[in-house]
Parts: structure tokens; sequence; C-alpha cells
């Protein structure tokens, strides 16, 4: 029987998103509070003979080079000399440009993906520390869970899990691409920071009122500016009942969290009717 292996991608949503500035080497220093969602894309890998194989289920997404998974796939078998080939599928359900990680999360997959079908036996974090150098969200994305993530997103520290909330998603139809955002804010003169360790103590406390404060995204400012849209998506969260929101990476997408899956699921209504790109889902 050919060796097939399946391995979820979940979404990557930040409570808080802190830049503290750019490096020496250009890369900007951060400092957030990240989760995963159930939303969640599924790949699907398989043995070949040679080469590298890739296909989407969204047509918009590339299957050559261009795709982190393929940069994932090439990466392993240079380095580690795999003459075996595979056949990836990416079942695709993260909007893509939405702040949500989803190539990300798509390359840590293919990253324990492979270790398991080419039999590399790495370690997570020798797993990581190949991702780093791929993608900055790679390292957490093979983690996952609740987590305290600084430096350029290769430190990852596990927090306390933050309790199974509902999450409503919602993705306008805006693409906002995160080196645009970065210049944004490297240009802005106002940007909020979130208070960091406000949200870790929110947390360990189960404070849905004090993280409605404390949390925030240093993109916000820049990106409502431009786009008063989203603003207004993070507004109507709370008008429906949200215990706090927040814009998720460099966005588009606004995360709203609830108590209770009845207002939830009305605010997943409420906002489906403009926003096709509404999800419903959960903390994982």
């Amino acid at each position: 029987m050919k060796k097939e292996i399946k391995i979820k991608a979940p979404a990557k949503v930040n409570i808080a998103l802190d830049v503290l500035g750019v490096r020496e080497d250009g890369y900007h220093e951060m400092r957030m509070i990240n989760h995963t969602v159930a939303l969640a894309d599924e790949l699907h890998f398989s043995l070949e003979d040679t080469g590298i194989v890739l296909s989407c289920s969204d047509p918009k997404i590339p299957v050559d080079a261009g795709n982190i998974v393929w940069r994932v796939a090439e990466c392993l078998k240079t380095q580690f000399g795999v003459e075996a080939g595979v056949a990836i599928a990416i079942d695709k359900h993260i909007p893509s440009e939405a702040g949500l990680a989803g190539g990300s999360a798509d390359g840590a997959a293919a990253l324990l993906g492979l270790n398991r079908l080419w039999g590399l036996g790495l370690s997570l974090r020798e797993l990581c520390a190949i991702g780093a150098k791929i993608g900055a969200d790679i390292p957490y994305c093979c983690f996952k869970g609740t987590a305290l993530v600084t430096g350029i997103g290769e430190i990852i520290t596990p927090l306390k899990p933050l309790n199974r909330l509902s999450v409503v998603l919602v993705k306008p139809d805006i693409d906002i691409a995160t080196p645009w955002a970065f210049r944004q804010l490297d240009a802005g003169k106002n940007t909020r920071h979130p208070d960091i360790d406000g949200v870790i103590s929110a947390i360990e406390l189960e404070d849905y009122d004090a993280l409605r404060v404390c949390s925030g995204n240093a993109f916000e400012t820049a990106v409502f500016e431009i786009y008063p849209e989203i603003r207004d998506i993070k507004e109507k969260m709370y008008d429906c009942g949200a215990v706090f929101s927040v814009m998720s990476g460099s966005g588009s997408t606004v995360i709203g969290y609830f108590e209770a899956e009845a207002a939830a699921r009305r605010a997943c209504t409420t906002f489906k009717q403009s926003f096709p790109h509404t999800f419903l889902t959960e903390i994982e």
C-alpha cells in the first residue's frame, strides 16, 4: 500500500501583536501572544519516485516554487539528501493575505509531514530552526497552542491555554500583504502598543475585561487609517456581544471572542450577510 500521511494546518491568530523596531539585519523585532483555532487547511502527503508534485484546491495559490510548501520540501530534500519524491495536495480553507498565517501554517505542516514521510527523525526544535529560515511564523505554527512569541517569531514560550471561547473570524474583501503593512507601520507616528504583559496576566486570571483593555495590534492604527471598514468590523464585533476583539496579524481579518456560542452564531450570521468569508470556529 502506498504510504500516505495527512496533517492539519490550523490558522494562527494574534491576541496581541507588538512591533518593537527594526533590527540591524532588517527584520522587525516582534512580541506577540498567539493561539491556534480549529479553522485549518489539510495537507495530504504520498511518496513519489522523484521530484515534488504540488496541488491545491484553491486555484489562486501557486503550486511551484512560489509556494512555501514547495520551498520546505526542496529545502529538506537538498539538506538531507532525500532521493524519494513527494506528492502534496493542499485542501485550502484558511483565506490568504488575511493575517492568519495560512502559508506559514502550511509550511509548518509540510515540515511535520515530510519529517514522518521521509523518516528524517528530526526533533520539533530542529524542524523549527529549519522553518525559521523559510518563514518567520513557521516555528510557532509547528508548536501551536497559546504562546508568547518573540524575536522575529522564532522564540516560543508556551502560556496557559486560553479558554475554549467561540471565535468569529471576519475577512473583508481586502488583501493585505505583510511587507506593505510593515512599510505603513514604519512610516507611522501614532502606533498603539498593546500591553503584552497585561495580556499574559489576563489569560492567567481568565479576565476578559482586562483582555479587552490590554489586547491589540500595532498594525491596527496604520491599517485602520487606510481601510476604515476594518475598524468598523471590530467595533461591530462589540455590538454583537464579543468580550474582546482584535485584528490578526497584518490584517485584514478581525477576530471576535464570545463566551456564549449562541451569541457567536448570531454574530456569524450577521457578518456573513456582508462578508462571505466569515467563519465560526473555536480556540484549540
